[in-house]
């Protein structure tokens, strides 16, 4: 008999996508699912929508609470869950019909921990291949230092497979970079491998109203804390990955740094010095770091010449 496996789906005023999102998990090749719709407050008739589909098909169940963000509504949806296994999806995204079928074949046929898929960027009309350096099994350990040293874009909880009895840490309250928080967390506290599919199963759709396309102070902020919070993670529980940390925070930092200029504010100009500020204390451990990324060691090594210029460099290649 299949596993079940629970889909967890946070809905925050996706009317324009939810339909398409949903209809395409109903769409799977794997029948046996538990799909978990979180009305995250919503006031555009997603809410109303959700209920529609909960009555439509006996494998929906729906949550509404008020708006308390992503990663609140990720938390109820794995309290909730009855499944062996936990995928989720963002209402934004839509994925392959086998794209459930897929991810627990390769998690039992490998035995492994947690299994990914590789992924289609969609802007538009247009979409672009995320692929992840390596395919088939990877230790916990490369996989994380390949999240961590932003080798590739692993980060997110979307686009994997999760056992349900090895999650032992819910989402931190976040609503930027909350989720590779919850993986990191997620894979240190396990052992075991990772295997990943090379197929795009996962269609990220990004939208310059979401939250990763408005680069709003407030979410650019739960940032720069959150990567704070994944090196302290690490030095209190698994030093091994102190370098890693540290570099995925200098690195975060400068992202912060560079999209908050928009902000003339004086919680902008407040963020803007938190994220120098760390960019000072870590930047020569990113340095001389030889895994810290090219991208990475240039930035720290302009940032000692001029903020301005680094700047106008990023502005001309972004």
């Amino acid at each position: 008999m299949l596993c079940l496996v629970t889909v967890i789906i946070p809905v925050y005023n996706n009317i324009k996508t939810l339909d398409k999102c949903v209809d395409s998990v109903l769409s799977q090749t794997y029948s046996n699912l538990e799909i978990i719709l979180v009305d995250d407050g919503s006031n555009d008739s997603s809410e109303i929508l959700c209920d529609k589909y909960r009555e439509a098909d006996s494998r929906i169940s729906v949550f509404h609470t008020g708006n308390e963000g992503v990663a609140s509504a990720r938390n109820l949806g794995i309290k909730a869950a009855k499944g062996e296994y936990i995928a989720f999806i963002d209402a934004d995204d839509h994925v392959d019909p086998r794209y459930i079928e897929k991810l627990v074949f390769e998690i039992e046929k490998e035995n492994c921990v947690m299994a990914m898929c590789n992924t289609f960027d969609v802007r538009g009309s247009i979409s672009s291949e995320r692929l992840f350096p390596k395919t088939g099994k990877c230790s916990v350990k490369e996989f994380v230092d390949d999240t961590l040293y932003c080798r590739a874009e692993s980060g997110t909880c979307w686009g994997k497979l999760f056992r349900t009895a090895d999650i032992k840490y819910l989402f931190r309250g976040y609503n930027y970079c909350e989720d590779a928080f919850f993986v990191v967390e997620y894979l240190l506290g396990s052992d075991g491998y990772v295997s990943v599919i090379p197929e795009c199963l996962y269609y990220y759709v990004r939208r310059e109203n979401s939250i990763t396309g408005a680069k709003k102070t407030e979410d650019l902020t739960d940032a720069l804390f959150a990567c704070e919070g994944i090196r302290d993670l690490c030095i209190d529980k698994f030093p091994g990955f102190t370098k890693p940390a540290d570099a995925f925070l200098v690195n975060n930092a400068f992202f912060v740094y560079l999209n908050s200029g928009h902000d003339s504010s004086a919680e902008g100009e407040h963020l803007r010095e938190m994220a120098l500020d760390v960019i000072r204390k870590y930047r020569c451990k990113a340095l001389f770091n030889h895994k810290t990324t090219v991208k990475t060691r240039m930035a720290c090594r302009i940032s000692f010449i001029s903020y301005g210029l680094l700047s106008y460099i990023y502005g001309r290649i972004s």
